[in-house]
């Protein structure tokens, strides 16, 4: 199942708690600091996700709908940081690889992301791509969901 992180940047307070606990809880922020709001991974679609397709050893795969690095398969030459389009890749040098925000499905007893966790303003949502789909069908959502998924296809 494909799913997306979604960030009110209207109501967050700029506190870093999202950036503090992923850190936290995988040794490295796979997430990054704006000029205001924080800034994810855009969960590209694996079959079109420029950090998997231009990985040499092929360490980026695609499990259970979200990208992941294989850390053994990892030879550090940064193409993935260079060809994503939001920067987003960083490299963990106690585990001498790069790291990707998986939505912590790599986190053992994370039910749900520890950035979502430690939101105490309630800005950050996961939806799948079927949730988004289903909400398309609510009138009062329709427009803003329509403009959302267009530049989401544009980025994919």
């Amino acid at each position: 199942m494909k799913t997306l992180m979604v960030i009110d940047p209207q109501r967050c307070s700029e506190c870093e708690d999202c950036i503090n606990a992923c850190k936290k809880a995988h040794g490295v922020a796979r997430t990054k600091k704006t000029s205001t709001v924080p800034l994810f991974c855009l969960q590209c679609h694996p079959d079109k996700a420029p950090c998997a397709r231009i990985c040499p050893t092929g360490a980026i795969q695609e499990e259970d709908g979200t990208l992941m690095v294989d850390e053994d398969a990892c030879i550090l030459c940064r193409l993935c940081m260079i060809a994503c389009p939001v920067g987003m890749l960083v490299i963990d040098e106690e585990k001498k690889a790069v790291q990707k925000c998986t939505l912590c499905l790599d986190a053992e007893d994370q039910i749900l992301p520890a950035c979502v966790e430690a939101c105490k303003d309630n800005v950050l949502k996961i939806f799948s791509v079927e949730d988004l789909e289903d909400l398309k069908k609510d009138l009062s959502y329709t427009e803003v969901l329509n403009e959302a998924m267009k530049a989401y296809q544009k980025k994919i």
